[in-house]
């Protein structure tokens, strides 16, 4: 999970509190959205720790899209392990993981997409908001879709 998604899960949760207080005056329920609202206080002044060394995939695909002009990034592993073998940008629609453990699309005959080895990032790549309850990761969820 990234910060970012903890701040919307954060805020979600102190929403609903709020709405339950307005509802029904239960201190119980306030306290828990006061609670949650100093969270997000705390939370929007944690500042990026700027490790170059290691991006999320979501990291990533922002700063490949200052290059490329794609729509989705993903990361694959044809091989078990926690490690991915490649990422590939997608400019058509959006991909689904096949049974034989990539991503393809509609496109990819028609070179709508492009495959780059993980093996020539300059950086580690944390995929671990994608790992399971036994820590491994899940390579049909390593999909990240960039706003054009």
């Amino acid at each position: 999970m990234t910060l970012e998604d903890a701040k919307k899960k954060i805020k979600e949760k102190a929403e609903a509190e709020w709405e339950e207080f307005k509802k029904t005056g239960s201190m119980l329920c306030q306290g828990f959205a006061l609670g949650a609202d100093d969270a997000l206080e705390t939370l929007d002044k944690v500042e990026s720790s700027g490790n170059p060394e290691q991006l999320t995939l979501k990291e990533l695909a922002h700063e490949m899209r200052k290059i490329f002009r794609f729509k989705y990034l993903t990361a694959c592993n044809k091989i078990t392990g926690n490690s991915p073998i490649g990422l590939d940008l997608f400019t058509g629609d959006k991909p689904w993981f096949s049974s034989d453990g990539y991503w393809v699309d509609n496109y990819v005959v028609a070179g709508g997409s492009l495959v780059i080895p993980v093996a020539l990032l300059s950086m580690d790549l944390d995929l671990s908001e994608y790992a399971d309850e036994n820590g491994e990761i899940d390579f049909s969820r390593c999909i990240v879709e960039v706003e054009e």
